[in-house]
């Protein structure tokens, strides 16, 4: 399962960010917590709501994804986190840094004012500062061991040493490892240490209820000009979404309306994890279940065969695909090739967002 782990410093609204997304209700404020709060949470998605209406399934089951919130107290202390911590957070696929930007004399700040930037700044050398730490403690080991090294070993030693030491330079120079110029090998060399700074990573601003509606603005000023690809910065107001978690979802519309809010937090959050993480959603449909299915934008058919079951991708023949909202319109399948709607597709068709699958298969 897809996980993202929402950090920020303390008193930042993880928490009650984490309350709206997972539906909980852990305690927020000035109460800290050790260990992690996991939720897993069903990714709405209107298509699926549209198929569901159209073919009435006995069930349906949403796309899911998993929430990690870390304790902020173990950022932005003079000693930084310990190891099984930022063990445990580099093993996130993606990172959501929840940067406070309300104003509230009863929730002091750590660091007694509200400053997004700055806070955005330490949690950037939080990060860079551990995975230079990492490379350091690589580069010592590679030294310690190389002598005892047969000489085909020992040149590929020295490759990595060469590599990690371009690496610690970048890091120390302010480039994240997610924007470092890299050949496809060196990247497939370096996934073994789950930088942290390589990780996709979400910027979210948490404002003030009463700037829900400028939300947007808000989150252009933080948001650098050169944005890299997996990266993404938005604003929205925490404390709000964690207010809709007990109201239904037409009265969360109305509220969200008077307030401004658009679409809010919680939505944006979900698409903008989607987005840095280079997520797509595709669908299979029938009477008995209608299903949304996560694939990495780029996967072809027979990769996406293997998420529905392992059995379908090695014995995968072709692929009938339909765009969800040509079937829609059609009002059936039958509808839909009869219009010429649905193609066939090989193992190497790429999946697009919102396409229906039938894999056709045979072992």
């Amino acid at each position: 399962m897809t996980s993202l782990g929402i950090i920020g410093l303390e008193r930042s609204g993880k928490t009650s960010l984490f309350n709206a997304v997972a539906a909980g209700h852990h305690e927020v404020g000035f109460q800290t917590h050790r260990d992690p709060h996991i939720g897993v949470i069903k990714v709405p998605d209107e298509r699926l709501d549209q198929l569901n209406v159209m073919f009435r399934p006995k069930k349906h089951t949403e796309a899911t994804l998993e929430y990690v919130d870390f304790p902020g107290a173990s950022f932005g202390g003079g000693s930084g986190p310990d190891i099984r911590f930022l063990d445990r957070l580099s093993q996130m696929d993606a990172l959501i840094h929840v940067v406070r930007g309300f104003q509230n004399d009863s929730v002091p700040h750590p660091q007694e004012t509200v400053d997004p930037a700055r806070d955005i700044e330490t949690m950037t050398l939080e990060l860079t500062f551990a995975d230079m730490a990492l490379v350091e403690k690589r580069l010592e080991r590679i030294a310690s061991e190389s002598k005892a090294l047969k000489a085909a070993e020992r040149d590929l030693a020295e490759r990595e040493a060469g590599l990690l030491r371009r690496l610690l330079g970048d890091l120390g120079n302010g480039v994240p490892v997610r924007a470092m110029t890299l050949s496809g090998d060196e990247r497939n060399d370096l996934r073994q240490y789950r930088f942290l700074t390589d990780r996709p990573l979400l910027t979210l601003i948490n404002i003030d209820e009463g700037q829900a509606g400028n939300a947007e603005s808000i989150a252009a000023q933080f948001r650098p000009d050169d944005e890299v690809l997996g990266t993404a910065t938005a604003a929205g107001c925490a404390s709000l979404e964690m207010e809709f978690v007990d109201l239904s979802a037409d009265e969360a519309a109305e509220y969200r309306s008077e307030v401004g809010a658009g679409d809010g937090a919680l939505a944006t959050a979900i698409r903008l994890s989607y987005e840095i993480l280079g997520l797509l959603s595709f669908f299979t449909v029938g009477e008995d279940e209608c299903r949304a299915w996560t694939v990495e934008r780029g996967d072809n058919a027979q990769r996406a065969a293997g998420r529905i079951h392992t059995d379908l991708e090695r014995g995968f023949i072709r692929a009938e695909v339909t765009n969800w909202h040509d079937l829609v319109e059609a009002g059936s399948e039958a509808e839909a090739k009869k219009l010429a709607l649905v193609h066939t597709e090989g193992k190497d068709y790429v999946v697009q967002d919102g396409d229906v699958l039938h894999v056709l298969f045979n072992l």
